[in-house]
């Protein structure tokens, strides 16, 4: 589209705004948007699908082709939500497949070319291809706004039912198991597709929030909180970084765990993401801050990040389904702490921690 069809647009919705007037309801206003975009050709747009293709070493992409201005402000999301599903047919899933994980990103960010990708494929390296479907979730046009809330609400009503749509029509006969895994204000759109997804199946799901994002006033008990009789297990890792509160929430309906003073460099915001495809591979990558750093995944005797996984082996799943969800986070540390300081690590010597309703 080229500057002028642009400013033909904005002029456009600007007068059509103007003289709408209050009395309008919220449905006139947005069918006249769509007038107005479909007459300056940009139907295609509003129509946007969700593309699923594979990478050569078997790595399924998932990607929303919509946008938050047209998928959420212009098109009512409940219609959105349930968009085309365009898929590479010359993906091939096996039939004893039954087991699915799905990396995504949060906030101004994206999936292919960057990090989800890198942790869908070392995954793969780790699993039976024949048993588990590997890939991420691309929604860069719903991520790309100008607050993380509006990500959010993207991801809530439009990219999660997306993900859900895309997932639950791969073509597997059944799934067993689901583990999604997002960074940031993407944790919300997991949230949506695996309350989605538990309603149409009776997988067990694993949901991975790194560094997960509540808005101030917002309700953290809803993060993870799926209505369902499946097996819902969730864990949160975070950062005391920039972000401050927004990220550092010890959510109800996960396992906690405060990997802070394992950063080697300082709190950072994307830290989990980077610290938990190095639990995968074994070590971070070269491009990353912490590349030539030790990758620290244990806590008294308990492993974390991959370990906790169906991929990493069923005996270390049944274990994650033990660990308490809703818990004062534990602290993971360094080597070298004495057992004094460990010792007041440990919740018997902390307050209990408020119920939040």
């Amino acid at each position: 589209m080229n500057i002028i069809r642009i400013l033909v647009v904005v002029i456009s919705l600007s007068s059509a705004a103007v003289g709408l007037k209050a009395a309008v309801t919220e449905a006139e206003a947005r069918q006249k948007a769509i007038e107005i975009l479909t007459s300056v050709g940009l139907s295609d747009k509003l129509e946007a699908p969700v593309k699923i293709s594979s990478d050569t070493d078997g790595v399924i992409s998932i990607a929303d082709e919509g946008n938050y201005f047209m998928q959420y402000m212009v098109v009512d999301p409940n219609i959105s939500a349930d968009g085309d599903l365009i898929m590479d047919p010359n993906i091939k899933i096996p039939d004893s497949a039954v087991n699915i994980v799905i990396v995504t990103h949060g906030w101004i960010d994206k999936a292919g070319s960057d990090w989800p990708a890198d942790v869908a494929s070392e995954i793969r390296k780790k699993v039976d291809a024949n048993k588990w479907v590997c890939g991420y979730f691309d929604w860069r046009g719903g991520a790309a706004v100008v607050t993380p809330i509006n990500a959010i609400n993207y991801g809530k009503s439009v990219a999660g039912p997306r993900l859900a749509k895309a997932i639950l029509n791969l073509g597997l006969k059944e799934i067993e198991h689901i583990h999604l895994i997002a960074h940031s204000a993407g944790c919300w759109t997991i949230d949506a597709a695996a309350e989605k997804i538990a309603n149409e199946t009776n997988a067990k799901i694993h949901l991975t929030f790194l560094d997960a994002y509540v808005p101030p006033k917002w309700a953290e008990s809803e993060l993870g909180k799926i209505e369902s009789d499946n097996t819902v297990w969730a864990e949160h890792y975070y950062t005391k970084d920039i972000t401050l509160d927004s990220t550092q929430e010890n959510l109800s309906a996960a396992h906690n765990v405060d990997i802070t003073q394992i950063d080697p460099i300082f709190a950072q915001h994307e830290f989990p993401y980077r610290w938990y495809r190095a639990t995968v591979a074994g070590k971070y990558r070269s491009k990353d801050w912490e590349a030539n750093d030790k990758v620290i995944t244990e806590h008294w005797g308990m492993d974390y990040g991959f370990a906790r996984s169906l991929e990493a082996g069923r005996t270390g799943w049944e274990k994650s389904l033990t660990l308490k969800m809703g818990n004062e986070a534990i602290k993971m540390k360094k080597p070298g702490k004495n057992l004094f300081n460990h010792l007041f690590d440990l919740n018997i010597f902390k307050p209990n921690q408020k119920e939040k309703k």
